[in-house]
């Protein structure tokens, strides 16, 4: 267990896995900004109803495109890489050409003092209590990033 993934848990053990949503940021923007520097088209959302992270979009062509879900209070962010297969949007957390995209903007928000929190890590359970919270989901990704 990395580092991070032990001071994410014990924040969220300490408030007793009641839901915190990031707040509203400029910092959002500044992301956007140095995204698009970047040569990449991204669209920004900050936090709403159930998703507790700001969200950044970038396409890539028509059939790959890269969620990253960021907390700046925590200073963490985890990558969600898609491809159009069949029609329909897939996970694709192992596709070598994504990975390859998502490295330079990857290394923007790491030089921003953002932590990454791998896929598999972010899928790991946190606790039975999240359950009795209202969550349908006890992963670390359902309490820090969207309650799926």
């Amino acid at each position: 267990m990395t580092p991070t993934i032990q001071k994410l848990e014990a924040f969220a053990a300490a408030r007793d896995f009641e839901p915190l949503p990031d707040a509203p940021t400029r910092e959002l923007d500044d992301v956007l900004d140095a995204f698009g520097a970047a040569n990449v088209h991204a669209t920004g959302h900050g936090p709403a109803n159930d998703l507790y992270a700001h969200l950044v979009e970038c396409t890539f062509g028509r059939a790959l495109q890269v969620r990253f879900f960021i907390r700046f209070d925590l200073r963490v962010f985890v990558v969600l890489p898609y491809a159009l297969s069949g029609g329909a949007w897939q996970l694709s957390a192992d596709h070598a050409e994504l990975h390859a995209l998502c490295a330079p903007l990857v290394k923007v928000l790491q030089a921003r003092q953002l932590e990454q929190v791998a896929f598999d890590a972010a899928m790991q359970p946190l606790s039975g209590t999240m359950l009795l919270k209202g969550f349908i989901d006890n992963t670390l990704m359902a309490y820090f990033f969207e309650s799926l």
